[in-house]
């Protein structure tokens, strides 16, 4: 995959072709699933317009998972003939939860709208901003590339008159489910040993520039307009039985108002109970009579005595939110978003974000200091941001990881923390290292971790509810091994008692030890 700069006053191509003549390729399958299919696909771009500022638009919940220009090590065979099992087996050797889709719902739409609903998960899951419209022009043209086998063209405005900044195209043949579609683009686009068990036709060998090109063009982060602004995002799919069934996607931006012909938005989604908004961060009351969940959409829910002190539930967001921290005397919280946007309730005061910051990767996690006057944003490669009386003691920023930081948690002995990796690996800066998993091999990521009210140890959750103790942290039980309704996401210490909670995306909570359920 290339991109070419243009300048503003460029004109963009009439039409974007394939950047190599694609070919019918064959590959292997598990024997478990349906008979081998031919599958071919490819990837174009269009490079952003000289009329951007400079800045990125980055949002989610949980992990971020693989982003460009980094790449998975190698394809993944699909463990599963159901796609979105096989999606949701794939995305988690990412530490990337499952998709929190209603299959029968999503499924019973069309495939346009399949399309736009698979590949914003994939962005979202990931702390990127979604493509928030459906249009009726870019189906269209959508649909020529399917119809002709081929990447989609690309128009030079949205109805209404905005001009395009950036737009990327995928497409593939021989294939006619959204799912299987995603799944090729997203975890079987590198090379795959020899050219005929390569499904990507640019990715001519195994040090191609063409490798997943797919997946970089799902997963771009979109440069910012004028004065930081967010973009526009907008989309269209289409498919066509022509070659055995024909799926095509165009991705644009654009730096003026929506565009007039939105068939779907990506906010009506979540009230058609067909995507749901995950719980992506707990916090407790220090006397442990009650907590909060926030979700990705800002939504904040509180029980037991826990007073609910607002939200940004309804509120435009330019990123999903990723953690909740409240204040030391549960009298307000703060919640953070995946740009590191800072939105503070109750007593919680803001001491600044990186909201406008160009950020290598998306903030993951957040922390605040044992007097509530200041606060620590980590984000998925370690880098570290300090505000308010949060010293910074150091970070992974710019060190090679062998999996992305999902979490931190402070040291109230020292002032220090802890940084926690998908792996269980822990990074301590001014504070003790009691232990971590880094070198076991775990059924599922960590997502969190808490540490105790004294600084003389932590624990992990991983996905699956799995709990990890280390230093005087004591264990009193976990949810691993029972069949959840939908993945934990993270965890929160009950300090009263030394007990702790787990949450689930769906917003289930376990509690443990003296925890008590509300």
């Amino acid at each position: 995959m290339t991109t070419t700069p243009v300048t503003a006053n460029d004109a963009l191509p009439s039409a974007a072709t394939p950047l190599r003549v694609t070919r019918f390729l064959s590959r292997s399958v598990p024997a478990a699933l349906a008979s081998p299919r031919r599958v071919r696909a490819a990837a174009c771009v269009l490079a952003s317009l000289g009329v951007i500022a400079a800045g990125t638009v980055s949002a989610t919940a949980g992990a971020a998972g693989i982003l460009p220009p980094a790449n998975p090590p190698a394809n993944i065979a699909p463990s599963s003939g159901d796609w979105l099992s096989a999606i949701d087996a794939a995305s988690a050797t990412e530490g990337v939860g499952p998709m929190p889709l209603s299959e029968s719902a999503v499924e019973a739409l069309p495939v346009p709208e399949q399309l736009f609903i698979v590949i914003n998960e994939e962005r979202v899951d990931r702390g990127l901003a979604p493509i928030q419209y459906l249009t009726t022009q870019l189906n269209s043209y959508a649909l020529g590339g399917a119809n002709a086998q081929t990447d989609p063209s690309f128009p030079t405005t949205l109805s209404g008159g905005a001009p395009l900044t950036w737009g990327g195209a995928v497409w593939a043949g021989g294939i006619a489910s959204a799912l299987e579609a995603d799944y090729y683009w997203m975890y079987d686009d590198g090379w795959g040993g020899s050219a005929a068990a390569t499904t990507d036709a640019p990715c001519t060998s195994a040090t191609s520039a063409g490798c997943w090109g797919h997946r970089d063009v799902i997963l771009h982060t979109f440069s910012s307009c004028a004065g930081g602004a967010a973009p526009t995002l907008s989309m269209g799919a289409a498919s066509s039985p022509t070659g055995g069934g024909s799926l095509a996607a165009i991705m644009v931006s654009t730096c003026a108002a929506p565009p007039t012909d939105v068939m779907m938005s990506w906010s009506q989604l979540s009230t058609q109970g067909i995507v749901a908004q995950k719980v992506v961060s707990m916090a407790a009351l220090p006397s442990g009579t009650g907590y909060w969940a926030a979700a990705s959409d800002g939504a904040v829910s509180a029980f037991g005595s826990a007073a609910n002190l607002g939200s940004m539930a309804g509120q435009s967001l330019n990123s999903p939110i990723v953690a909740l921290a409240a204040t030391p005397d549960g009298g307000g919280y703060w919640l953070v978003a995946s740009d590191g946007g800072i939105f503070t309730f109750g007593d919680a005061k803001f001491y600044g974000s990186t909201g406008n910051l160009v950020l290598h990767k998306p903030i993951v996690g957040m922390t605040a200091t044992p007097d509530g006057a200041g606060y620590w944003l980590v984000a998925s490669d370690g880098g570290i941001f300090s505000f308010g009386d949060a010293k910074f003691s150091g970070s992974m920023g710019a060190k090679a990881l062998n999996q992305p930081i999902v979490g931190m948690s402070v040291d109230p002995a020292t002032g220090g923390y802890w940084l926690v990796a998908s792996d269980g690996g822990i990074f301590s800066f001014n504070a003790p290292f009691f232990g971590s998993t880094g070198a076991l091999r775990l059924n599922k990521p960590i997502v969190g971790m808490e540490a105790l009210g004294n600084g003389e140890g932590y624990r992990f959750v991983a996905s699956d509810g799995g709990v990890f103790c280390f230093g005087q942290a004591a264990f009193d039980g976990s949810a691993g091994g029972q069949a959840l309704a939908a993945p934990v996401s993270s965890m929160a210490p009950d300090q009263a008692t030394g007990g702790y909670w787990l949450a689930g995306t769906s917003g289930i909570v376990y509690n443990f030890g003296g925890a008590a359920s509300f």
